[in-house]
């Protein structure tokens, strides 16, 4: 093997490393981190990316956007995953699934975005900062998804043994339109759960006291997450995160998607042209992949050729065909990714 292809393999271990808690284990460690590349002769040269779990690895290169957790961050949407020069300091991020809104065929559903928040090993503080996430000056990377919390919704984090207590930072968190409320306070369940790695319900206090309506919507003293089928996306995309850029011949893309999903089909993209489409394959989610999408059934690509694309930007579509739990007329739900192929 040469020196180049030892360089990678040290630079795919130090990914590796760079979502892996040591004790107690990050919950959301090794997050989606199954994109494949190869190097091939005359073609694009393999690059250190920051693919799957919305850029993971801020330690291991340096990347050009702040994530929450750190500080201000002004401008969280814009940022592009890219390579950078490595870190002997040990990894200061971790991958956080974050629940945002967007619309479906049939209405608004939840979906999970991938995204670095400051690394913990304190759970509190894991579930804090995945929350912050949430808020109208961080929010989703993805510009087909927003959110429904407002800036500074949340200022602490309480765990105890039947719950997890959520102190909100401004009024602005209890009031809203309540038919959306509902989704926005399963937002703060299914990210707040997702940190932590288990299920347990939420209870939110404002000023020191239980606060009885969130977002417009009154709730109960503690309020579980909502399995129904109606709430949450059919079919999502982990990995790639939005915005990736892409110096690989070839590149696999994996997500999620519902029980009642037939099948997933992907294509790829530019200027509204398909130049590549194929049939994505159930895949098992085992371990920390497992509680990181709470349990949710997988799907991935295969490896994708993407030798002979031109550069540029392209949309990466994926489409699941699902029947629904009360009708048999299917119905087309998909997810979206905007990647710059190099």
């Amino acid at each position: 093997m040469n020196d180049d292809m030892d360089h990678e393999d040290r630079l795919r271990a130090l990914f590796h490393d760079a979502v892996s808690d040591v004790e107690p284990r990050d919950r959301l460690a090794d997050v989606r981190r199954r994109t494949r590349a190869r190097r091939t002769s005359g073609g694009r040269h393999w690059a250190p990316l920051l693919v799957g779990a919305g850029a993971v690895a801020a330690t291991v290169v340096a990347a050009t956007f702040v994530f929450g957790g750190l500080g201000d961050d002004p401008e969280p949407d814009h940022d592009i995953p890219i390579a950078g020069t490595s870190s002997t300091d040990g990894p200061t991020t971790a991958a956080a699934g974050v629940y945002f809104v967007g619309e479906t065929p049939t209405g608004p559903r939840l979906f999970r975005e991938f995204q670095a928040v400051t690394r913990t090993a304190d759970p509190e503080q894991k579930v804090l900062y995945a929350l912050q996430r949430l808020t109208f000056d961080l929010g989703p990377r993805d510009p087909d998804y927003r959110t429904l919390w407002p800036s500074d919704s949340f200022s602490a984090v309480r765990l105890e043994d039947d719950r997890i207590v959520v102190e909100l930072g401004t009024d602005g968190a209890l009031t809203g339109d309540s038919g959306l409320g509902r989704l926005g306070v399963q937002q703060a369940v299914y990210t707040a759960e997702a940190a932590l790695g288990e299920r347990l319900p939420l209870a939110f206090e404002w000023n020191g006291e239980l606060a009885r309506e969130v977002l417009g919507l009154f709730v109960a003293a503690t309020v579980d997450r909502d399995s129904s089928f109606a709430l949450t996306a059919p079919v999502n995309i982990s990995d790639p995160s939005e915005g990736l850029r892409v110096d690989v011949d070839t590149w696999s893309a994996n997500g999620t998607m519902s029980t009642n999903v037939r099948r997933v089909a992907w294509t790829l993209s530019l200027d509204g042209d398909v130049v590549l489409r194929g049939r994505a394959e159930p895949a098992a989610i085992d371990g920390p992949d497992a509680r990181a999408t709470l349990g949710a059934p997988g799907w991935e690509t295969g490896e994708i050729d993407l030798s002979g694309l031109a550069p540029g930007d392209y949309v990466f579509e994926v489409t699941g065909l699902d029947v629904g739990q009360t009708s048999d007329a299917a119905r087309e739900f998909s997810d979206t990714r905007t990647i710059t192929v190099r």
